[in-house]
């Protein structure tokens, strides 16, 4: 029998930031998005930086996460990632400012003295937490 709800936990390196009951699950895996509803077949899935949604009841909540990993069950799926921060509290003059800085970074003539993968991260990171900003 599949169950009618799934037990999601978020977790980050310093918190459990939210342990609640959905519908429906939405991701950005390393292949692109996959969805997740009850009695989904278990599995271990790679997150990238992106939009993660839940739905319950019609009502959708997003987040910023920036890479980790989805374990699946049945009945829960347990998505360990870097960071994750809701729609409504997302600091968009802070996410400003990094893209702004990231930017900068890619720019530089002289690549020599930075890092361009962290820099390309970092620009995507900032731009995905502006993108759920706009979704509150």
């Amino acid at each position: 029998m599949t169950p009618d709800h799934l037990t999601v936990e978020i977790v980050t390196p310093t918190s459990l930031t939210e342990e609640r009951q959905v519908d429906y699950l939405r991701a950005p895996s390393t292949d692109g998005l996959f969805g997740v509803m009850p009695g989904h077949v278990p599995s271990l899935i790679a997150l990238d930086i992106g939009e993660l949604t839940v739905e319950q009841q019609g009502r959708r909540e997003h987040y910023a996460i920036s890479g980790g990993y989805a374990e699946i069950h049945r009945e829960k799926v347990v998505l360990l990632v870097e960071t994750a921060e809701t729609a409504g509290t997302i600091d968009t003059d802070r996410a400003i400012s990094a893209l702004k800085r990231a930017k900068e970074r890619l720019e530089k003539s002289d690549k020599s003295d930075i890092d361009t993968g962290r820099a390309k991260s970092a620009l995507r990171r900032a731009q995905n937490r502006l993108t759920v900003a706009r979704r509150k």
